[in-house]
């Protein structure tokens, strides 16, 4: 399993002092520490900022085309070698989910899900299977497999 950690950028408003709360200590490594005293995001237990490792860490400034192709694109490939995946995104609101996800609307803005789209409907090509499919009535046989379904009707 990969865990992977996108660091928005941080919007004046957000914050009344600008300062980011997370950051990024290493390409593995980030920091996250309380906003100001008066908010806590941790238990009052904890002071101080905490270090969480991940899979990779990408700083705010990650183009949605490096995001993709570190950690999407891998995944991607092996469901084409027909391995199981799963991608999904956790966060706050307003912690950029959609954005990474579905991208923006400008030039190389695409989410992680087009590209993935993208990459996947021009590489099936040559990937079909060669059996010979012999329809009988309104199921259908497969050689390969030696097996009829009558379940192939409700699909038609």
């Amino acid at each position: 399993m990969q865990a992977y950690l996108r660091i928005r950028p941080n919007a004046a408003a957000d914050d009344e002092d600008g300062a980011p709360y997370l950051t990024a200590l290493s390409d593995t490594i980030a920091e996250m520490s309380d906003r100001s005293p008066g908010f806590r995001i941790r238990p009052a237990q904890q002071q101080g900022p905490a270090t969480y490792t991940f899979s990779r860490v990408f700083k705010p400034e990650v183009s949605q085309r490096d995001f993709f192709t570190n950690t999407t694109l891998p995944l991607v490939r092996s469901l084409l070698d027909g391995e199981s995946g799963l991608l999904f995104a956790y966060g706050v609101t307003n912690s950029g989910k959609t954005y990474t996800i579905q991208g923006g609307t400008g030039d190389g803005e695409a989410g992680v899900l087009p590209r993935a789209l993208d990459v996947m409907f021009n590489s099936i090509e040559g990937l079909q299977s060669k059996a010979p499919v012999r329809h009988i009535g309104r199921s259908c046989c497969l050689r390969a497999y030696h097996r009829c379904s009558a379940s192939a009707s409700a699909s038609e």
